[in-house]
């Protein structure tokens, strides 16, 4: 049990529950409690936006992944990480900030009518819960190596903390935690990567052998390029239409300001990736084969405090991951589903309350999730193959077509739906694989295209039948040719 830590622990989570209750008058609205009352400048948007982004897979499974792999690993979160954040910062944070829409489902059902917002509010809540459990894996880990508590223990412990600011103070609370937790995160890893490269590379000498010794393909970012690539785009197409960058981008003042925070949350990632590849490459020199390279790393400081520093920076990319996801859950039950189809006149006060009482119940499906699994990186995947195949065309044709057709929007996701429970029966070993689907990632990509066809198919029926409709409506508003007066030689002829 290290003492100075637990101090560092406790102090932090006394801190963000003073701050949420602090926070929580400012809450008066819906669109105060879930998005800061569209009020907020570029930069507290990019750092919340980088929080809610920079969590367990992109610190502690990042770093595992080039421990072991050498530079592939960036393959793993990193590369698909900047990608993404560059996609959303130049096609999506403009078109989205114009929006005068609350939520992703509230969008869809202008586009999409009633059914497409049903669909989308169901598809969000499974990938945010999942999502949800991956970030709780981690954090049940954490306690666990650190003060050696039983993993249900460690992700009760941990989860029950992130729900208790996160429900009070809604989104700003979100974001004002979610901005100190960035300076920890940035003061932690910057501090480990000080301590593991003056350990593992004290001198000249230590750094040829470094860069001379290490196993085949370690400096190769080419092993396994293809089947990388593959899990690059589907990690593209799932995150960079996500609730999460919806949210963000939606609380910023103007388009413009939405577009200067997608470029500052890309340089803030760029530095902090940085500075994980460097501490993953050169944990080799000190660390053997581990699960957790980061907290080993952080136990053989040779003081408490800077070994407080840096797992309070962990804690801090995972819980601001983990009330992100559960402040976009809340929303969606609230907006979308509560208020969007049972009580459309419920008070703001009554909306609030749902969205506090949500925001701790989505945490229970998410735990089962966590505790079944304790797979990090599947978990992480399965939210991604949902938003890929689901979500990525709806979402991107309601942003850059006029009027795509409702019928295109309810295809597309339905058909991705159906390819992700697919895929989910068959690689669980749930259902034979009569059908002979692949596997991972090569699904998602598979799954995407059925998405993708179902919204051709849709979008062109849409067109076709508005034509019709345009064509039978100029038809009858021509005047007619035909009278039922006698012609005069007619006339002559009787």
């Amino acid at each position: 049990m290290i003492t100075l830590p637990i101090v560092f622990l406790v102090a932090y989570f006394v801190a963000i529950l003073v701050v949420a209750r602090v926070f929580a008058s400012r809450a008066h609205t819906l669109k105060e409690f879930f998005l800061a009352g569209r009020r907020l400048g570029a930069f507290p948007v990019a750092l919340t936006f980088v929080a809610s982004w920079f969590g367990a897979a992109s610190t502690m499974g990042s770093i595992n992944a080039f421990h072991d792999h050498g530079v592939s690993g960036a393959w793993q979160i990193v590369i698909p990480s900047v990608l993404s954040f560059m996609m959303i910062t130049l096609f999506m944070a403009k078109r989205v900030a114009q929006q005068d829409h609350m939520s992703q489902p509230e969008a869809v059902e202008a586009h999409y009518g009633r059914l497409g917002r049903m669909l989308l509010s169901l598809i969000i809540l499974t990938s945010v819960i999942v999502l949800l459990g991956s970030q709780m894996v981690m954090a049940g880990k954490f306690f666990h190596l650190v003060f050696g508590l039983d993993i249900f223990w460690s992700t009760l412990i941990s989860t029950a903390v992130v729900v208790s600011y996160a429900m009070w103070g809604g989104y700003f609370t979100v974001v004002v935690t979610d901005i100190a937790q960035v300076v920890l995160i940035v003061l932690g890893f910057s501090i480990l990567f000080w301590f593991t490269a003056t350990h593992a590379v004290p001198d000249s000498a230590s750094w040829q052998h470094f860069l001379s010794h290490q196993p085949p393909r370690f400096w190769d970012l080419s092993d396994g390029w293809q089947k990388n690539l593959f899990l690059t785009l589907t990690f593209v197409l799932a995150w960079s239409i996500a609730p999460e960058m919806w949210q963000r981008m939606s609380s910023t003042r103007s388009p413009d300001l939405a577009f200067r925070a997608g470029w500052q949350a890309t340089l803030i990632m760029i530095f902090l990736f940085s500075l994980i590849i460097g501490i993953g490459l050169l944990s080799t020199q000190l660390i053997g084969k581990h699960d957790a390279v980061l907290v080993a790393l952080a136990l053989k400081m040779p003081q408490q405090f800077l070994s407080g520093l840096v797992l309070l920076g962990f804690l801090a990319a995972v819980t601001s991951t983990m009330d992100s996801s559960m402040n976009v859950g809340s929303l969606t039950i609230t907006r979308d589903l509560y208020q969007g189809f049972f009580r459309p006149q419920a008070p703001n006060t009554e909306l609030i309350w749902v969205g506090r009482i949500t925001t701790a119940l989505i945490v229970i499906p998410a735990m089962a999730i966590a505790l079944y699994f304790q797979d990090l990186i599947r978990i992480l995947w399965i939210s991604a193959d949902i938003y890929a195949c689901s979500m990525f065309f709806p979402v991107v044709g309601m942003l850059y077509l006029k009027r795509p057709g409702r019928l295109s929007g309810i295809l597309a996701m339905s058909l991705g739906s159906l390819s992700v429970i697919l895929s989910a029966l068959t690689q669980n070993g749930l259902m034979p694989n009569v059908l002979h689907w692949p596997g991972w990632p090569y699904s998602t990509l598979l799954g995407t295209a059925l998405s993708g066809l179902g919204y051709a198919i849709g979008y062109a029926l849409s067109r076709q039948r508005a034509h019709s409709k345009i064509k039978q409506e100029a038809l009858e508003a021509s005047p007619s040719t035909e009278t039922s007066e006698p012609l005069p030689a007619m006339a002559e002829l009787g």
